[in-house]
């Protein structure tokens, strides 16, 4: 089969070289996906520009697929046949451990263990068992493959809110999200669903909601980047207001919440200077110098709470997809450029060039070919 991997001297290409690689097969204990498409994350990108994967890795994790190979005993198990479309997250929490009994599924260390086999940038992958049992969600026929791959991503913008506590903020509040990228815009658009809607999917978050007695004008939402055509969807996205420079933002609309989704080294500082005294920094985000980080004295004397989310809870993806298939969250605007598995790389360099939001790889529309047997 076709597939796209890491490639050190690819640097034209995004360091992805397509090439002949062979096709994983299905087995007792798992399933081969044909890939319908994948999104590209800001994590792809790092682990390809900053060289934190081995040459011929296949990286894709934002996956929408369909079931070509599966037999009789896990289809009649998981109720999963030929031509079903699927999404999956990558990692598989083992359910147990400390970490996944406190909500920490992301700390697990099977969690950080299990992946696909391989990754996404290709035609075909291979499912376990565990991910059949714990992270696939059977597609509806509404629901489209480029909004479906949107699940994890959007999963990870749901535990990140929960997390900041945001919704158990007694009255008024500010929130600003630093950086308007998919991830930026899709936090702004759960908290402006949040705050406008009380049926809530996830229980926790909803008893919160209920209990302060939240309505629209209780969350003030602002978002801040330099790029004008991301300021213009955050606009259409429902934030109360934006800036293209955060020194607009005056002592009075300083914000009690600041969203990390950003990564440059500058916005550690600017974080820390424009926060509220009290308030809370989410960190979302990697930054290209690990040394760079929040200074010891402004957290103790702002009495500041620095926290951070990486990956979601399986009960995350759950509402992720719930949101996205009943078209509560919308997401499919944000992807700016579209590729296939033959020009990825030359499209995620024209991204960058064009200031894009996100791109997609789409492989739906190809023929359907059975792989090659060993």
């Amino acid at each position: 089969m076709k597939a796209l991997v890491y490639s050190p001297a690819a640097a034209a290409t995004a360091f992805l070289d397509l090439i002949e690689y062979e096709t994983p097969q299905d087995t007792e204990y798992s399933c081969l996906i044909k890939v319908l498409g994948c999104g590209v994350c800001g994590s792809d990108l790092l682990k390809l520009e900053r060289a934190l994967v081995k040459p011929n890795t296949v990286l894709g994790h934002e996956m929408v697929g369909e079931v070509f190979e599966i037999n009789e005993a896990l289809s009649r198990k998981y109720n999963l046949k030929k031509g079903d479309r699927i999404v999956s997250s990558h990692h598989v929490p083992c359910g147990k451990c400390n970490y996944c009994l406190n909500d920490k599924e992301s700390l697990c260390s099977q969690f950080k263990s299990t992946n696909f086999n391989p990754g996404a940038f290709c035609e075909y992958l291979e499912l376990s068992e565990d991910h059949l049992k714990h992270t696939v969600i059977k597609l509806n026929e509404e629901t489209s493959n480029l909004s479906a791959s949107f699940t994890e991503p959007v999963a990870c913008c749901i535990k990140a809110i929960k997390k900041s506590g945001l919704f158990a903020h007694k009255g008024s509040t500010t929130v600003l999200i630093l950086g308007l990228g998919s991830i930026g815009l899709i936090i702004g658009r759960l908290i402006n669903y949040y705050r406008k809607h009380k049926d809530l999917l996830h229980s926790s978050v909803s008893e919160l909601y209920t209990q302060q007695n939240y309505y629209q004008e209780g969350i003030n939402l602002y978002g801040c980047d330099p790029i004008e055509t991301k300021l213009k969807l955050a606009a259409e996205s429902g934030f109360d207001k934006v800036f293209n420079d955060i020194a607009l933002i005056n002592n009075a609309e300083k914000p009690d919440y600041i969203f990390l989704s950003a990564g440059a080294n500058i916005c550690i500082d600017l974080a820390i200077s424009y926060i509220r005294d009290g308030g809370t920094i989410v960190v979302f985000s990697s930054v290209p110098d690990s040394a760079k980080a929040f200074t010891n004295n402004d957290i103790y004397y702002k009495e500041l709470s620095i926290i951070s989310s990486y990956s979601p809870n399986l009960s995350d993806l759950k509402e992720s997809y719930q949101l996205i298939s009943e078209n509560k969250i919308r997401v499919s605007d944000l992807i700016s450029h579209t590729a296939n598995l033959s020009n990825l790389g030359e499209i995620i360099v024209k991204a960058r060039k064009d200031n894009g939001i996100k791109v997609y790889l789409d492989l739906g529309d190809r023929a359907v070919i059975r792989p090659p047997q060993p």
